[in-house]
């Protein structure tokens, strides 16, 4: 008798080993491990930017039928590509230099910034951290975060997954989960971006994000208290990664025992930084301050240009991706602002169009890619939005948010 696959990954409605997958990525086995169980059509088409070579690859097929009961995945009707893979032939001159990883000189960015945010969690271990020091360590975290990690962790920095992987890891550094940040940002968030009951990005508790969250009176004052849920975004997210840390993997997630235990490790930064915090503090109220100080600041960076992106006026917050086109639910559902500058001070994320399309394409292209895309949005009638300035961008949110917490958004359907 058989014995029934249990590890296994779908795309196009074709179901493969996904161990046997993950030994021959190009990119590293762990971010095929984490796919195992999931619908990977989209995946895999978003960050190789063409269709799936299945005749390559038909030995490592699994017949539906030798899939264990427990192991057979949902398959929802896919988007429209087409689209999509126009567009790709129409950037790939661009990106053809580097293949979009990130040029040489991207490396001394990410070496600066890891730089002053370990010299200063070393420098706090011998003397006292004065406050202008941990505002500096604090943005330098937010930093890593959007130029560092953000990159590393789509695959976007090098050929070489290690080199990935080991970048990748600064996510944990932070005080965060790179398995989580992957799991949730990479494959759930991206692939389903601003879909209620799929996006979990738009289930932010005291924050109504779309039609289906029933009014409060509360959520009336929403545009101003959100700068306060912001900053304490940065704590938040220590503690629900190392919840979900400590709870280990689950069955589908075993593949990856040996890299979930990395990050488990990796957990004793959080204890050191409080330690180091109380360590040469004047009082438990100084050693409290830096505590804050260290992750409400960048925390609150890093939280208000996520939001922004995904929330404006205009932002389609309706439906699915089911069946739609590809690129159009991808380019309504973010929006950009800014030009090269902001680019290289946020990892690219102001333009967040072109990072959800291409997320495989590191951040250094986006400025470049941007005119391209909003040309082939225009042709094809998909609406593209680029703020000038983030003050236009904030104000937008602004007010997007004010709609939402007075239930006045229009409802529309799919």
């Amino acid at each position: 008798m058989v014995d029934l696959k249990r590890d296994v990954l779908s795309i196009d409605g074709i179901y493969y080993d996904t161990e046997k997958l993950a030994v021959l990525h190009p990119g590293g086995p762990m971010l095929v491990r984490i796919c195992n169980g999931r619908d990977c059509t989209a995946i895999f088409l978003s960050y190789h930017r063409r269709l799936f070579p299945h005749a390559l690859y038909e030995k490592y097929q699994v017949p539906k039928d030798q899939v264990h009961p427990d192991s057979l995945i949902e398959q929802r009707q896919q988007p429209s590509y087409d689209n999509y893979l126009e567009l790709c032939k129409r950037v790939q001159p661009i990106i053809a230099r580097t293949k979009g990883f990130a040029p040489w000189y991207y490396y001394l960015k990410a070496c600066f910034w890891l730089t002053v945010m370990l010299g200063l969690d070393l420098y706090s271990l011998f003397y006292r951290r004065m406050y202008l020091f941990t505002v500096i360590q604090s943005f330098s975290m937010a930093m890593v975060g959007l130029n560092v990690q953000h990159d590393a962790n789509h695959g976007a920095v090098s050929r070489d997954w290690r080199i990935n992987r080991i970048l990748g890891l600064s996510q944990d550094l932070l005080g965060g989960s790179s398995i989580s940040w992957i799991m949730n940002h990479n494959y759930v968030h991206h692939i389903f971006t601003n879909e209620p009951d799929r996006d979990t990005d738009l289930d932010i508790p005291l924050l109504r994000l779309h039609s289906g969250i029933p009014m409060r009176l509360a959520y009336c004052l929403q545009q101003f208290y959100m700068f306060i849920l912001e900053a304490v975004f940065g704590p938040v997210h220590v503690l629900s990664n190392i919840v979900f840390l400590a709870k280990g993997p689950s069955e589908k997630q075993r593949l990856i025992k040996a890299q979930w235990r990395v990050s488990l490790c990796m957990l004793s930064i959080i204890p050191y930084r409080l330690f180091c915090n109380f360590l040469h503090a004047t009082s438990l109220s100084d050693g409290v301050m830096n505590c804050l100080l260290q992750y409400a600041l960048g925390g609150f960076y890093l939280a208000y240009f996520f939001l922004i992106s995904h929330n404006f006026d205009g932002a389609k917050k309706f439906g699915t991706s089911d069946g739609g086109d590809f690129v159009a639910c991808q380019v309504e559902t973010s929006c950009n602002f800014g030009g090269w500058w902001w680019a290289q001070i946020n990892g690219g994320l102001n333009f967040q169009i072109e990072h959800h399309l291409f997320p495989r394409v590191h951040h250094g292209y986006y400025a470049h890619l941007a005119p391209i895309v909003r040309g082939f949005c225009e042709e094809r009638g998909i609406a593209y939005k680029h703020y000038n300035t983030i003050q236009e961008n904030m104000m937008s949110t602004f007010h997007h948010m004010k709609e939402y917490g007075h239930g006045r958004e229009k409802v529309k359907t799919a």
